[in-house]
């Protein structure tokens, strides 16, 4: 299985708010066995306008695990959507791309579905 990005958006929230709830989802999702998690290097939006750039946090994840643990990881994203208060969170997996913008439990369960495709 092939990285899967989970992409935080910020909004116009501070660095220093985007690295401590990245850094809070790299914690939880490292707790899972066999699971890796890695900082993603963030590029500006596509027409994004100089000084207008939101912030947006990124990390990767892989693992052979990844699929196995697909409820722990929704769960870990449910969590996090409720605690950390993101605009939105996107998870990719090559070509596929969900983006979550609350906890309503059908987006959170297309995440199973997302995880769960190889």
């Amino acid at each position: 299985m092939g990285d899967v990005v989970f992409v935080i958006d910020g909004g116009r929230r501070g660095p220093d708010w985007l690295d401590q709830v990245t850094g809070e989802l790299r914690a939880d999702l490292e707790e899972i066995r066999g699971v890796r998690v890695r900082a993603v290097a963030a590029s500006a939006p596509e027409g994004a306008k100089s000084g207008v750039v939101e912030q947006i946090g990124q990390l990767a994840v892989s693992g052979g695990a990844l699929a196995t643990a697909a409820l722990l990881v929704r769960d870990i994203v449910a969590k996090f959507i409720d605690r950390a208060g993101a605009r939105s969170i996107t998870i990719k997996k090559g070509d596929d791309e969900l983006t979550l913008t609350g906890a309503s439990a059908d987006q959170i369960d297309r995440l199973l579905d997302l995880l769960g495709n190889d």
